[in-house]
């Protein structure tokens, strides 16, 4: 690996964590910079700004999340386990995600609204073959087991903290899915 290469991936592991924690407004080039140890010029002649360096970290967890998770349309309740593994093990994934949300006035990236448009598909094609339900339309479904995977991940002002196991979390998840989906 290039140094320069080294250093850019630095720099996206840094901000990685940097923008998870604090936002992209309160996210520090500074802090950036150090942790990734290096000069914070760096990142502007690597990525042309602070907003630069979020879009490059953004679209590589969207990326990864992705990939990491091919949706089987046949085995939904799977899908959403896998999805909530992949919550509790990288809670930065939730974490950027709401930042994007809330300080980005911008739709997801392209990859994003592709990959949904193939799982929406998948969907369909279990639909029609009988697999699952056709009570939901296929977006509504797909939605439903997205919010549905992010189970105690997320806070809520209405709930106290929850007593129940990530174990159980996820067992209830999978039960949950199995009902909404039976054909």
């Amino acid at each position: 690996m290039r140094k320069s290469d080294a250093t850019k991936q630095r720099l996206i592991e840094a901000a990685t964590v940097e923008f998870a924690t604090y936002g992209i407004a309160g996210g520090r080039v500074d802090r950036i910079a150090a942790n990734a140890k290096c000069n914070k010029q760096a990142i502007y002649a690597y990525f042309e700004s602070k907003d630069g360096l979020f879009d490059v970290v953004y679209d590589r967890m969207v990326n990864a999340t992705i990939q990491s998770i091919p949706i089987d349309a046949n085995d939904l309740p799977a899908y959403a386990a896998r999805l909530f593994d992949r919550y509790r093990t990288h809670p930065e994934v939730l974490r950027l995600t709401r930042w994007h949300n809330l300080e980005r006035n911008t739709p997801p990236p392209q990859v994003a609204l592709d990959a949904a448009a193939e799982k929406i598909a998948a969907i369909r094609t279990a639909q029609k073959s009988g697999v699952i339900t056709r009570r939901y339309k296929a977006e509504d479904l797909l939605e439903l087991l997205l919010s549905m995977a992010k189970v105690g991940a997320e806070g809520s002002p209405e709930s106290g903290p929850s007593n129940a196991s990530p174990d159980d979390l996820r067992k209830t998840l999978i039960d949950a899915v199995k009902k909404i989906v039976a054909p």
